[in-house]
């Protein structure tokens, strides 16, 4: 398989995801789920109250895992903006011309990988070894996201699948040195 024929698998999937494969319902939850940190009783009312009970229930430990969860997000954001997206300058199928339907605003011009996918991934993989039982709804709480970011119309699957792998990756490696067992 050749690197143009992936592309043409990229596209054809995107295409068939984001117009397809579609129903009035995921219409509506997809671009809620996409951009949850922007809706307000999220932002400002959900997840602080969630936040403050787990740290409250968990006192220092819940300290350790909320600095290696934000460690690891900040390390992957920041290598996807500011190292790969640069490098790779891919941009987003709208800005490449593709007959896609967007349904939620996108970031810049250029979209490979996907920051969503990689923030959500290292979030899930360093909390996920926190606390293991919570590992698999994690886990498919950050494919949403990443399946979202494809439905709305701002990002190839090949773009999330990236973002995802290096959201991963990060988080297991902060999760190793920041959570393993004090002697």
């Amino acid at each position: 398989m050749t690197f143009a024929s992936l592309g043409a698998l990229d596209r054809w999937l995107l295409l068939r995801i984001n117009r397809d494969w579609t129903c009035s319902w995921l219409d509506l939850l997809m671009p809620a789920l996409t951009d949850a940190h922007r809706l307000g009783w999220v932002a400002f009312g959900l997840a602080p109250a969630a936040l403050g009970w787990w740290l409250w229930r968990e006192r220092r430990r819940g300290l350790r895992v909320l600095a290696a969860a934000a460690l690891a997000v900040g390390l992957a954001d920041a290598v996807c903006y500011r190292v790969v997206k640069p490098l790779a300058a891919r941009p987003r199928p709208p800005a490449a011309g593709l007959p896609v339907v967007v349904r939620a605003p996108a970031g810049g011009t250029n979209g490979f990988p996907s920051n969503h996918a990689a923030n959500a991934s290292a979030a899930a993989s360093v909390l996920g070894r926190a606390y293991p039982l919570l590992a698999l709804p994690l886990g498919a709480a950050a494919a949403a996201v990443a399946y979202s970011r494809v439905y709305v119309g701002v990002h190839y699957p090949a773009d999330v699948l990236a973002g995802l792998w290096i959201g991963l990756v990060i988080g297991l490696l902060i999760g190793r040195f920041a959570l393993r067992p004090r002697l």
